[in-house]
């Protein structure tokens, strides 16, 4: 069965064959039925293509109301239906307007270019505040980035338990290591102070015994 992100995805390529003049009825039955998208899943599918057909007009002029620079009709095909869809979405309720623009962002990276991520989230996030000036429905950057360090975190792999020495240790010197003052030993000139010889003393004679 046909998941939701599934049944836009089907939406978004009729409407790109309606625009292309390359859509008919045989096409989309032949398509769903290709996708397996059927019974509830493929009425919600005809009725978010059917709505925004119906509407398209006031939804271009409001898409339109939020960009500055150029107009919808000169963007890609593919961008103009993924804005439109996920507009009808916001303007009619379909579901809530975080949910939307999510998946119009997510159909954007998918199928449009990395400057249409950009652009659709904006504008749809301007008509979802337009419509309920109370709270922007974009998605949260801050959260965003807060929940990925967590994810990278969790990521990472673990010591094991007895890996670990401790400062303490790391610091301390073997026993063996350090050579007394009066053990005999100095520096030699030759090898320089790195290096320690040892000075020799000759064995002490035995002592006779005196009568």
């Amino acid at each position: 069965m046909a998941t939701r992100h599934q049944v836009r995805q089907a939406v978004i390529t009729l409407l790109y064959t309606h625009e292309m003049d390359t859509f008919n009825e045989d096409f989309a039955s032949e398509y769903f039925a290709e996708q397996k998208i059927k019974n509830e899943q493929k009425n919600f599918a005809e009725a978010l293509f059917g709505g925004v057909l119906e509407n398209i007009d006031n939804i271009d002029e409001k898409i339109n109301s939020y960009l500055s620079s150029f107009k919808l009709a000169e963007l890609g095909t593919m961008e103009r239906a993924i804005l439109r869809l996920g507009a009808h979405e916001i303007l009619a309720q379909t579901c809530e307007a975080r949910v939307a623009i999510s998946e119009a962002v997510a159909l954007a990276s998918e199928f449009g270019s990395t400057n249409g991520v950009k652009l659709v989230n904006g504008v749809l996030d301007n008509i979802a505040k337009d419509k309920s000036p109370v709270a922007s429905a974009a998605v949260d950057t801050k959260e965003f980035y807060e929940n990925l360090s967590a994810i990278q975190e969790s990521l990472k792999p673990k010591e094991p338990r007895n890996s670990r020495i401790s400062k303490d240790k790391e610091k301390k010197e073997p026993r063996n290591s350090r050579i007394p003052k009066e053990s005999g030993f100095k520096k030699s000139a030759k090898s320089g102070p790195a290096i320690k010889t040892a000075l020799k003393q000759p064995p002490k004679r035995a002592r006779k015994d005196e009568k």
